[in-house]
C-alpha cells in the first residue's frame, strides 16, 4: 500500500502536466476564443433611457460611450415646434447622477427655425421619467 500512494501521487502531477502542456499541442483542437464585453454605462438605466425615447426616432446610439440622440421629433405634421435630445448615461451603478439629459427645441417664427436650449426644468422631468423607469426595470429584474 505504502508503495502505491507515491504512484498514485506521481500519476496526479502527470496527468495535471498533460493538461498543462496542451495549450502548446500543434495537433489539439483549437478553443473558441470567447471576448469578454463589460459594459462602461448601466444596464437598467440604458434600457430605461430606450424605453422613454421610444416614441422618438433615435439618430444614434452607442452603448460604449453612453449617448443616445434623437432626431427632431413634433407631434404633429403641421407643428410648428419641435425638439431633440441627447441623453447621457455616466454611471455603472444606478445612481440618481448617473444620466443627463440635454435637449434643443425649434420654433417656426416667420418661415424660419429658431434653435433654443431646452428649459433646465424639462430635461430634469425627463431625467426624473427615465431613473425612475431605472428603478422599475432593476425591481423587476429580482422577480425573474
Amino acid at each position: 500500500m505504502k508503495k502505491f500512494v507515491p504512484l498514485v501521487i506521481i500519476g496526479a502531477f502527470l496527468l495535471n502536466g498533460c493538461a498543462y502542456m496542451q495549450q502548446w499541442n500543434p495537433w489539439a483542437e483549437e478553443k473558441p476564443q470567447t471576448e469578454i464585453h463589460e459594459s462602461k454605462v448601466n444596464p437598467f438605466l440604458w434600457q430605461a433611457s430606450l424605453d422613454k425615447l421610444g416614441f422618438m426616432s433615435i439618430q444614434s446610439k452607442n452603448q460604449e460611450t453612453g449617448i443616445i440622440e434623437t432626431d427632431w421629433y413634433k407631434e404633429s405634421p403641421k407643428a410648428k415646434e419641435q425638439f431633440k435630445l441627447q441623453v447621457h448615461i455616466l454611471s455603472k451603478e444606478l445612481r440618481s447622477d448617473g444620466v443627463k439629459v440635454e435637449g434643443q427645441s425649434r420654433k417656426l417664427v416667420n418661415g424660419k427655425w429658431q434653435i433654443e436650449d431646452m428649459s433646465l426644468q424639462m430635461e430634469q422631468v425627463i431625467e426624473l421619467s427615465i431613473l425612475k423607469r431605472a428603478r422599475i426595470l432593476y425591481q423587476q429584474s429580482f422577480n425573474q
